[in-house]
């Protein structure tokens, strides 16, 4: 249970570490209309996390056939193939600019002055569409089912990984709640470092990350 727990923990740490979604919660935040759009968007991002997860968690009992498959072996594979993936990402994060973000994000700046609330929620959810957030989801769901823990305990698990791996949403938007008028100065920096930085770091991180997923892995063997 220990090494299912700790893959979860991996997994959800390499979802949150994704330039993406905390541009978005920033720009949401340092909005004319704040509260028009924070919590649908931190509503709609953790349900997408907590559906996507959940139902690959009960996937595997739904399927006509089972695999019969060894625990340790499958989760060794999946193992494998998140941090190789991972460290992939991460070498494609760091061969390309991110301009594409860039005009991405600014349409979407440029919308949330008329945005509604519930397409604010649409919008988290369709973040957890991503095929980075898929995977990691798909696979943490994967790992809850092959272990079969009970209903209460895989429940924690889901909702416990879609709050770790949806924290880049989840932490501005409660900092914000908690002070808005004090809160605005240090979103603003962080927003704008990560317009300079954020790639890069999140290319490092997720590099780290890989490595050492493939390295836990292979001890387990």
């Amino acid at each position: 249970m220990l090494s299912l727990v700790t893959n979860l923990v991996l997994f959800a740490l390499a979802g949150a570490i994704s330039t993406v979604p905390v541009s978005i919660t920033m720009m949401i935040l340092l909005s004319p209309n704040p509260r028009r759009g924070a919590l649908p968007f931190l509503v709609g991002s953790l349900a997408g996390s907590i559906v996507v997860v959940g139902l690959s968690a009960v996937g595997m009992h739904l399927l006509p056939v089972r695999p019969e498959l060894d625990q340790d072996v499958l989760l060794t594979w999946l193992g494998l193939l998140v941090g190789a993936f991972l460290m992939g990402y991460a070498a494609y994060l760091f061969a390309h600019k991110s301009e594409t973000d860039s005009v991405l994000l600014g349409k979407m700046k440029a919308r949330f002055h008329s945005a509604r609330p519930w397409e604010f929620v649409v919008l988290g959810l369709g973040l957890n569409l991503r095929p980075k957030a898929i995977l990691l989801a798909v696979t943490a769901g994967a790992l809850i089912s092959v272990r079969e823990p009970p209903l209460l305990q895989g429940t924690l698990f889901v909702l416990a990984f879609a709050a770790v791996t949806q924290s880049a949403v989840v932490v501005p938007i409660a900092i914000w709640l908690h002070s808005p008028e004090r809160a605005e100065g240090p979103l603003t920096a962080i927003y704008t470092w990560l317009q300079r930085n954020g790639r890069t770091i999140a290319a490092v991180a997720t590099l780290a990350i890989g490595v050492f997923i493939v390295g836990y892995t292979v001890v387990q063997l």
